[in-house]
């Protein structure tokens, strides 16, 4: 999960009994976010290796090379809102 996002989506998700890797914050120095994206990537692994789902809520602030289903959200159809006359 991205750090930008974490604060909002904490207890939700605490609630919910789902775990969280956290993504490295935006600004850090370059060679500390490789390494910390490293041992996301292993936990990760690990994770789904062993069977969980693993899902990304990423803001973009890092170039990530995880392996993971990718998921879309269809937007409502706007057909309905069309006002009667």
């Amino acid at each position: 999960m991205a750090d930008s996002l974490l604060p909002a989506l904490r207890a939700e998700l605490q609630e919910g009994g789902y775990g969280v890797i956290q993504l490295p914050p935006a600004g850090l120095a370059e060679d500390v976010a490789a390494a910390w994206l490293e041992q996301v990537g292993e936990h990760v692994a690990e994770f789904r290796r062993t069977g969980y789902e693993v899902v990304l809520a990423d803001d973009g602030a890092y170039p990530l090379e995880l392996e993971l289903p990718q998921y879309a959200i269809q937007p409502p159809s706007t057909s309905r809102f069309v006002p009667e006359t």
